[in-house]
């Protein structure tokens, strides 16, 4: 089994209307989006996806129509993350179904299950699906933090167990990759963090901002593995201050916003999340003006 778990990927949005359904009619030009951009692969439904605002039904629907829209031009990655056992094993032979490539198999968010239970959880998942399974471990958002010797035992027990994405604590994945060796990824989610992720031992990166600016992010990523430190930094310096505006402001909404106006049907986020204010749309399109003109 190859693992198609690459250094660079996309966290797409998923497209909503604005009174809040599902937009499956907005995703061919979301995909012709990132085609034309020549991206690689797309994470689908994962945190930057809303994944945990949608119903499994709606989640299931999103991995085939992303599908049917990309057909084989990237390399796909559903995300799978769910309160119950049971749903993300739903949605883990769903993503097989649809033809996938991998899925990204995060933690139940909010219930702080033990060690235990996580190893359990996985388990049951893997029997499941035979599709390579990148594991997301992510404290902040789900109050779970997978620890190195659970990580460990699972990817020994699974083959099929292939990569990590760590939003927890850097100063174990040198140690996962003495572990686990080379051929193991560890990726980021974190763009703000892109250049210094490397000396923790990072491959790669699930960008966000990579939705709006897909090209500079992609080269970020290409220049850091070819250990042209000088280069990545000078063109990140340029998407710095972009992405601090969209931070500040809310980062989905912002992509959102941004995408509409290029007339890339990106919907709108589910509430609570609301849509930008007349002044903090006058302030993200005067920061993305500056970053397009180089200045």
């Amino acid at each position: 089994m190859s693992n198609p778990f690459i250094p660079f990927s996309i966290a797409m949005i998923t497209p909503f209307t604005e009174d809040g359904n599902l937009s499956l009619e907005g995703i061919p030009s979301l995909v012709e989006h990132y085609r034309k951009n020549k991206v690689p692969a797309l994470l689908i439904s994962g945190s930057t996806g809303e994944q945990h605002s949608m119903t499994i039904r709606e989640r299931v629907s999103l991995f085939h129509e992303v599908k049917k829209a990309a057909s084989d031009d990237f390399l796909l990655y559903g995300g799978v993350a769910a309160v119950l056992t049971k749903d993300a094993i739903e949605l883990a032979a769903a993503a097989e179904s649809a033809g996938l490539n991998g899925i990204m198999l995060g933690f139940p968010p909010y219930l702080r299950i033990s060690q235990q239970e996580a190893h359990h959880y996985v388990e049951k998942i893997c029997s499941h699906t035979s599709l390579p399974i990148m594991l997301y471990n992510n404290p902040p958002r789900t109050g779970f933090n997978l620890e190195t010797e659970t990580l460990l035992s699972l990817a020994g027990q699974f083959p099929q167990i292939m990569a990590l994405k760590e939003a927890g604590d850097t100063a174990e994945i040198l140690h996962v990759k003495q572990q686990l060796g080379h051929d193991f990824p560890v990726l980021s989610g974190s763009d703000l963090t892109i250049i210094e992720n490397k000396d923790y031992g990072y491959d790669g990166i699930t960008s966000i901002i990579g939705n709006i600016i897909p090209n500079e992010m992609q080269a970020i990523s290409k220049a850091i593995s070819f250990g042209e430190s000088d280069t990545a930094k000078a063109i990140f310096d340029k998407v710095k201050p972009l992405l601090g505006t969209m931070l500040e402001l809310g980062i989905l909404r912002s992509i959102k916003h941004l995408l509409n106006e290029q007339g890339i049907h990106a919907g709108y986020c589910r509430e609570p999340i609301s849509i930008l204010s007349v002044d903090e749309k006058a302030k993200l399109a005067s920061s993305y003006h500056t970053f397009l003109s180089g200045n």
